[in-house]
């Protein structure tokens, strides 16, 4: 109560102040990790390249540089997202020590689960695209390509494109759970909901999964599709128990004489 007053007590202009060095703090995190990953970005060309040694290429043979400068800008694409995720953590401390004093006590105690759920949803979507969906994909596209009976010869940056799509896309497509339960406490969705509207469900599913993907091919659309709808019916299973949970906490209020039924 005492932070939150203090943050209220706050003149309007000291909050711009603070969110304005919140913002420089951040870009100089930015900044310098992703001069770090500028200058070794070997490391980062090696993860690059990984899905698509793992689906069974040469990469000196598959691919190929068009442009002049088409391999600075793979470097410096890579270096900046080498360096949001080194200085992510940095820039979250720097978020957190402006929001948090707003924050009351009941907030406080849902922000980090909240986080860190959030964290683990996206990272668990990146690494599944990472090490299962890519180079099925790539492998499914080169295996195609041959029966077609063309060659395989891809872009440098075309392939570093189609790679970072499908990592952020995944992981933004796993945080479906959390968006779900966040409304089921909110009180706007109840599971009964999702149970009714399943096969609503499964359309809409699909329907993203082909939006999100950056290719048209079956074995992606089913590769994305299917996890999202397990991940749909893990949240109707969750929702279902925080419903529970309510309702048992609501009898114990009843039967103490806290809450008139």
């Amino acid at each position: 109560m005492t932070t939150m007053k203090y943050y209220e007590e706050k003149p309007f202009l000291e909050h711009l102040e603070d969110l304005r060095w919140v913002i420089i703090k951040s870009l100089l995190a930015l900044g310098g990790g992703s001069l770090i990953c500028f200058i070794e970005t070997k490391p980062l060309m090696a993860i690059l390249l990984k899905p698509l040694k793992s689906a069974g290429e040469d990469p000196q043979k598959v691919l190929r540089v068009l442009g002049v400068v088409d391999p600075f800008s793979v470097q410096l694409q890579l270096s900046l997202l080498g360096g949001l995720v080194l200085s992510l953590p940095f820039i979250l401390y720097f978020v957190a020590q402006f929001i948090i004093p707003g924050l009351t006590p009941s907030e406080l105690r849902l922000l980090f689960p909240i986080f860190s759920v959030g964290a683990l949803l996206f990272v668990g979507g990146i690494l599944f695209s990472y090490f299962i969906l890519l180079p099925q994909t790539l492998q499914f596209f080169s295996a195609y390509n041959k029966w077609m009976g063309v060659q395989t010869d891809w872009t440098l940056q075309n392939y570093s494109n189609f790679v970072v799509q499908m990592l952020i896309s995944f992981g933004l497509a796993f945080e479906l759970p959390l968006v779900v339960i966040l409304l089921g406490i909110l009180g706007i969705l109840q599971s009964a909901t999702l149970s009714r509207y399943r096969r609503h469900a499964i359309v809409i599913i699909v329907v993203a999964a082909a939006c999100i993907t950056p290719t048209s091919d079956p074995l992606s659309l089913f590769l994305l599709a299917a996890p999202m709808y397990l991940l749909y019916e893990c949240s109707l299973w969750v929702l279902k128990a925080i419903e529970a949970r309510k309702r048992t906490q609501k009898d114990r209020a009843i039967e103490k004489g806290d809450v008139i039924p």
